[in-house]
């Protein structure tokens, strides 16, 4: 073993520059590496129980506490409806894989060599967000967690509309609502390295239209042509 490589509980070496890199970025020196560690390896290289499963059960629990904390605290008059609007919109899966996104936490997930495309799944960054949270938590407590999470979580003071947090959902209800057949998805293009690919997906709906979105997985694509398709036949109408 060389001075730049340090061996984690499943028996591989990890280099130290990754464990710097990964520091780093999370702005939080570890005093034990094996959690961090944990936090960003996959099941498919150390199985179940030296993976980040476990933390990602954890950090749910923890960033739901600060979340909500922070929305009890910073909209006294919400009621609790709007309170759990506001807490969905921000804790949803797509939420999460995004903060993953924009901090580059993906690049830093270990797994093993056969899960090509892994770390681009949104399912998989949120959960490594998740993780980490919970990472954090455990080595530097509630402050050092609040603080990573209401740095890097944009909070709007707007209440956020059906269309950015879930268009989907919204487009099947209002299809539902004019007793139009449901919406139906079909991939277009494939494009990208297998550990960068970029997704177009159609939506249509019959006798009504067809619109496209693009996105770095299956349901990043799918939100988009949703998004497109609400904007195109259903707002627009509405505004006019």
């Amino acid at each position: 073993m060389t001075n730049n490589l340090q061996v984690d509980e499943s028996g591989d070496e990890i280099d130290l520059r990754w464990l710097t890199s990964a520091q780093n970025t999370l702005g939080h020196h570890f005093a034990d590496q094996t959690l961090l560690v944990s936090a960003f390896t996959h099941a498919s290289r150390a199985g179940p129980k030296s993976s980040y499963e476990r933390l990602e059960f954890l950090g749910d629990r923890v960033l739901g506490l600060v979340l909500t904390d922070y929305l009890v605290r910073h909209f006294p008059h919400a009621d609790q409806g709007e309170l759990t609007k506001r807490y969905h919109h921000l804790s949803q899966e797509a939420a999460l894989a995004q903060v993953c996104q924009r901090l580059g936490l993906q690049t830093l997930i270990l797994h093993a060599p056969s899960q090509k495309g892994l770390s681009e799944r949104e399912s998989v960054q949120s959960d490594i967000i998740e993780a980490v949270i919970a990472a954090l938590y455990l080595d530097g407590g509630l402050d050092v967690v609040r603080q990573f999470i209401l740095t890097n979580w944009t909070i709007p003071e707007q209440m956020p509309i059906q269309a950015e947090t879930n268009p989907k959902s919204e487009l099947q209800e209002w299809a539902a609502s004019e007793k139009c057949e449901l919406p139906i998805y079909r991939l277009v293009k494939q494009t990208g390295a297998a550990h960068k690919p970029a997704f177009k997906i159609a939506v249509s709906i019959k006798g009504i239209g067809r619109c496209t979105g693009e996105g770095s997985s299956h349901k990043q694509a799918e939100r988009e042509a949703a998004r497109q398709f609400l904007h195109h036949y259903v707002h627009d109408k509405r505004n006019r």
